[in-house]
């Protein structure tokens, strides 16, 4: 076992309430659309299918001979749950206390979760695979390279699937080839070699479109109207819950404010790429 976990973040717990308890969906990450679609024709069951879609075409970029699994940042479990379902054995993690409710209740008995974080976690085990699913980012990347090599058998394989962006966050120039993001240039230095890549940045567009819309449509008009019925009926009592959770309150608007920005298209097409990386573990030198 790592270290005592970290404290889970208010984003993420925002975030996780947001998308489970608002918009009703039972997974975090990203969905995946064959052919280019737009939000003004996806439902929650669209998304529902679009998500489980997505851990399809992920698990096929697994390698067959892989049957031990590292899963990082394993969120609620879904990916975990369908490496179980093919016959792995996965080691989940994550220092969400919130996640770890979810993996209590699974009845997998080929999964492992442990509340930790990857800086923390320890292992004699070495696995056949490391997975990164959209959690690349939550580390210093160059440790996270280094610590899944270490972590890897020889001829193990690293699998990576996230957004990408320039770490002055600039946009991406018009053409550009995710065989050229730093990241790769990065993971060669740690040893890894890219066996698959693939640019999914225009499968997964509309999943930023319809969060975007919810935010829009559901969740600041309900805090706006949530807002105004407190200051209507009661105003003194507004006043003194703000002055007492002014913190909390400035808390939730940074969170809010950084959430809009997240999950703005334009932003995301201009200065994101997403894509599903293959590396395998090399000698070390």
């Amino acid at each position: 076992m790592g270290r005592p976990a970290p404290a889970p973040s208010t984003e993420l717990n925002f975030e996780l309430y947001f998308v489970t308890e608002v918009l009703g969906l039972r997974s975090l990450h990203y969905g995946y659309w064959d052919e280019p679609r737009t939000s003004e024709r996806i439902d929650l069951e669209e998304m529902k299918g679009a998500q489980a879609r997505f851990t399809e075409r992920l698990l096929e970029h697994v390698p067959p001979a892989a049957k031990s699994v590292l899963d990082v940042g394993a969120g609620i479990g879904d990916n975990a749950r369908a490496l179980a379902r093919r016959g792995h054995h996965v080691t989940a993690l994550s220092p969400d206390r919130n996640h770890e409710s979810y993996f209590a209740a699974l009845d997998a008995p080929n999964v492992t979760f442990e509340r930790t974080c990857f800086e923390a976690f320890e292992s004699t085990e070495r696995f056949d695979l490391v997975l990164f699913s959209e959690s690349h980012r939550y580390f210093d990347r160059r440790f996270g390279l280094r610590r899944a090599h270490e972590l890897l058998r020889p001829g193990g394989h690293l699998l990576v699937s996230g957004m990408f962006r320039y770490e002055d966050e600039g946009a991406f120039p018009t053409g550009f080839d995710v065989t050229d993001l730093p990241y790769l240039r990065m993971a060669a230095e740690c040893d890894f070699r890219p066996i698959g890549i693939v640019d999914i940045t225009p499968n997964v567009l509309p999943t930023i479109e319809m969060i975007d819309r919810g935010i829009v449509e559901i969740l600041e008009p309900t805090l706006r109207f949530a807002q105004t019925w407190a200051e209507t009926r009661s105003p003194w009592k507004t006043k003194l819950f703000r002055m007492l959770l002014s913190r909390e309150d400035r808390e939730l608007t940074r969170v809010l404010k950084k959430l809009r920005r997240k999950t703005d298209p334009a932003r995301f097409r201009e200065r994101f790429r997403y894509a599903t990386l293959l590396l395998e573990a090399l000698p070390g030198a």
